[in-house]
């Protein structure tokens, strides 16, 4: 009795495990932004992670949208930084988020990271953003380019 009792505990706890990782990541955006500059435009969010495993974004592509027409952007993943009084950018190739956590790519206003355009977007009405992560899982959203609700000009320069 002692002996089933065991193999019962046992294949429960690793039933446990397996659960765990089959849940693994789940990226999830929110609040998602957009700020155009003279050549380029920059796409803020907070990128959650519902899962119970970490999982790193490592790449990303744009596609904007105008006129029914769709066109590749040149896109990467970016951190702005201070360097004395001076914001400065740079690209990198990862974004961790931990087990139910969260980051704030909002920029110099969050945790430094932000999705960079790196072409004039003007007469881009629609981004659709597509979020590669290290899990292979890919997080497909979208940034709409609008006068006042999300969408704020700026000099944003690279």
């Amino acid at each position: 009795m002692n002996k089933i009792l065991l193999v019962v505990v046992v294949v429960s706890a690793l039933a446990s495990v397996g659960a765990v990782f089959a849940v693994g990541s789940m990226p999830a955006e929110s609040d998602v932004s957009l700020r155009l500059g003279k050549d380029t435009a920059a796409i803020f969010l907070n990128l959650r992670n519902n899962g119970l495993l970490p999982d790193c974004a490592v790449g990303v592509e744009v596609e904007g949208e105008s006129d029914g027409k769709i066109v590749p952007l040149k896109a990467e993943l970016h951190r702005s930084y201070l360097e004395g009084n001076i914001v400065k950018m740079a690209h990198v190739d990862r974004v961790c988020v931990g087990p139910l956590s969260e980051v704030k790519m909002r920029g110099i206003e969050g945790e430094g990271y932000h999705i960079m355009i790196m072409e004039n977007v003007e007469e881009i009405e629609l981004f659709h953003i597509y979020l590669k992560f290290e899990s292979g899982k890919v997080l497909h959203f979208h940034a709409e380019q609008h006068e006042g609700a999300g969408s704020q000009k700026h000099d944003h320069k690279h």
